[in-house]
């Protein structure tokens, strides 16, 4: 089977990293960043982080790394 097409461990199980980490390897960003808001991402996909939490958690380091935050989940207040 197509590694990219197998199912990914869980968050919370060690071997995200590592699955997670192989599949950014080839990229220019920041692997941790990408890899805690993949991470968010499921938290917020199973209810357990609203989309505000999520969009200010990661506003500052989006903008540092890409310099911008174009996401189109930016919080209503």
């Amino acid at each position: 089977m197509d590694r990219d097409h197998q199912q990914p461990p869980d968050i919370d199980d060690e071997e995200f990293d590592d699955w997670a980490e192989e599949r950014l390897a080839d990229v220019e960003y920041d692997t941790e960043l990408g890899k805690e808001m993949g991470k968010d991402a499921v938290r917020l996909a199973r209810g357990e982080m609203s989309q505000e939490e999520f969009h200010e958690k990661y506003h500052e380091q989006v903008q540092a790394e890409f310099g911008l935050d174009d996401r189109p989940t930016k919080p209503e207040k």
